[in-house]
């Protein structure tokens, strides 16, 4: 009788012991594909935002990654600095912060270092404008970026500037446009 509940304890602490490892590695499973929907979500959404602003793409697709509120505030989206100015390549880099995304959260804040460079532009075909030859410099920053599930997927609900980055050396290049 010893044996048998010697043998009993053992076939139970086994399957408890296996049964916690696979909960952890299941648990720590979906913090990864959370994380790393947000992380690929605010990098995709951020350098969309850039298509946008600078090169003066189609805004509508902005729905996809951002909320609707936001869109309607955001000030950049708003500003007509690049619209004087057909750019026609640039650089961009974004770079994530990890943070823990628990299956549970509705909200997630992640940090996000941005960079634009090398923005290259043709100016209007008139001297006259009073438009410098470069396009301004992007704004390179540190953004804290808050996301939250909507309809079943992550959005960007709100950008809060942490630390605003010193401009690259190399400035933006441009040419002037001929005939347009």
């Amino acid at each position: 009788m010893y044996s048998f509940l010697r043998f009993l304890w053992y076939l139970l602490s086994r399957i408890l012991i296996w049964g916690a490892a696979a909960s952890l590695v299941i648990f720590a499973f979906f913090m990864a594909m959370d994380y790393m929907n947000a992380s690929t979500l605010t990098k995709d959404g951020m350098q969309l935002r850039a298509q946008v602003v600078i090169k003066g793409s189609d805004p509508s697709t902005l729905t996809k990654v951002f909320s609707k509120t936001y869109l309607q505030t955001d000030t950049l989206l708003n500003s007509s600095v690049y619209r004087q100015y057909r750019v026609s390549a640039f650089n961009y880099s974004a770079d994530c912060d990890f943070a823990f995304v628990f299956p549970w959260q509705n909200t997630v804040t992640l940090r996000m270092t941005e960079k634009v460079s090398n923005i290259q532009a043709q100016t209007t075909p008139d001297p006259d404008s009073g438009l410098p030859e470069n396009p301004p410099d992007w704004k390179n920053a540190v953004y804290d970026i808050k996301l939250a599930r909507q309809e079943g997927s992550w959005r960007i609900i709100s950008i809060e500037t942490v630390e605003i980055l010193p401009a690259p050396s190399p400035s933006a290049s441009a040419r002037p446009s001929e005939g347009f």
